[in-house]
């Protein structure tokens, strides 16, 4: 078998996210991408320099991803994204391909960022034991666990009450840039959180065509937006299994309106929306070591985990 190593061009798109479709019918990861998911993830990775294709006799075996963060603070934290096709897993294929994204992110990494610290880190799904053992063995370590978690919408859903002295409204795109600086505020204190710059912002909401506005809602206090709920749909999923799905991007309050049940309205309104436009069920990710209780919030709305993601880390030398 001859290995060929390349960068990726947006002429692999489709073969990227037909490799990705197959290991997650192997995998049950619960993540699916289509090939305009995929198109934006490679307008935001740095091609040719942050990207690899792997051939195994002129075909896909893997592809890898280095993702690096717009405005990062402290440490910067590069994501690499990657996957080995199932037929070529345990040919030693994805022994190497996380070392040379490695590689890939300490040379984006001086030419951006040199006077921070960097950690390339990757998510790894709890059940996939063999991933875990191969991330392990090349010295990375569980910085932080994420429990993913669904409700279907049903009649049954919870609806919390407004609280006195404010308002829910639904998202308006000329209030934008103030959720964005509202959002940055709420989670500033967030492991692993970083400002979102207008471009980021933009590329994740207003200019992205998984956000649905229409799902979307903030809450008012003395007219000033206090907390969101911003809300995506991702189509493929629908498409590859018949599930309507409404994904709970982002939700966050300002510290000093927390404990006031402004999360719990808000997502009450978001889901009753989601049920009525036809949406069979809603999902989001949460931090186990959120400190706001956010874990809580969910599980009263009728959430239950149905798997957990661990961010794994390895600081870099430079």
């Amino acid at each position: 078998m001859e290995i060929v190593w390349r960068p990726l061009t947006t002429a692999d798109i489709p073969e990227v996210a037909a490799l990705y479709n197959a290991a997650e019918a192997v995998d049950d990861t619960g993540e699916l991408q289509s090939e305009e998911d995929f198109a934006k993830s490679f307008a935001e990775t740095d091609l040719p320099a942050g990207s690899l294709a792997v051939l195994a006799d002129d075909r896909l075996a893997a592809y890898g991803l280095v993702v690096l963060r717009d405005n990062p603070a402290g440490t910067h934290r590069v994501r690499l994204d990657g996957m080995v096709h199932p037929k070529f897993r345990r040919t030693g294929i994805g022994r190497q391909l996380l070392p040379r994204l490695t590689d890939l992110a300490r040379d984006l990494h001086r030419a951006r960022h040199q006077d921070l610290p960097l950690t390339v880190c990757t998510m790894v799904e709890s059940r996939c034991t063999s991933h875990t053992a191969l991330v392990t063995k090349l010295g990375f370590t569980a910085d932080r666990h994420f429990h993913e978690l669904e409700v279907a919408l049903g009649e049954s859903l919870a609806q919390a009450p407004i609280p006195p002295g404010y308002e829910v409204v639904p998202f308006d795109m000329t209030r934008s840039d103030e959720v964005r600086l509202v959002c940055n505020e709420a989670f500033a204190q967030h492991w692993g959180s970083v400002e979102r710059s207008p471009q980021e912002w933009a590329a994740s909401f207003t200019d992205n065509k998984r956000f649905a506005p229409a799902s979307s809602f903030l809450a008012l206090h003395d007219g000033a937006v206090v907390g969101f709920v911003l809300a995506r749909h991702y189509p493929v999923v629908e498409e590859l299994t018949g599930v309507r799905e409404l994904w709970i991007g982002d939700v966050g309050t300002l510290s000093a309106h927390r404990g006031h049940g402004v999360a719990a309205a808000l997502l009450g309104r978001t889901l009753a929306r989601g049920r009525a436009d036809g949406y069979h069920r809603a999902g989001l990710s949460v931090d186990t070591g959120n400190s706001t209780g956010a874990l809580g919030l969910y599980e009263r709305a009728g959430f239950g985990v149905v798997r957990t993601w661990v961010d794994y880390g390895k600081p870099v030398e430079l």
